[in-house]
């Protein structure tokens, strides 16, 4: 299998799964996760096993917090000096 047929099976692996509703599992109203992971080598694995899940969890967790984390940083690093610089002359 050349690398544009893998490319091709798995983006079709991709259209099916969007079109058919049980290869979802609905987690709440806004959020739809697909079942199945993409490999890099364009293999398809099915994520049935409860550790399959939780590893992906925790991968999002890690990057949210690497996320909120940096973002929080470069808010309070704008903001705390103007908060101070308030607080302060509202004091006098």
């Amino acid at each position: 299998m050349t690398s544009n047929d893998s490319i091709k099976d798995t983006l079709d692996v991709i259209r099916r799964a969007l079109e058919d509703e049980n290869d979802f599992s609905q987690q709440n109203d806004n959020v739809l996760i697909l079942n199945k992971k993409i490999n890099d080598d364009g293999t398809v694995k099915l994520l049935n096993k409860s550790d399959d899940l939780n590893a992906i969890n925790n991968i999002i967790d890690e990057k949210l917090s690497n996320l909120l984390e940096k973002k929080m940083t470069q808010m309070l690093e704008k903001k705390i000096p103007i908060i101070l610089d308030n607080y302060f002359k509202n004091k006098k």
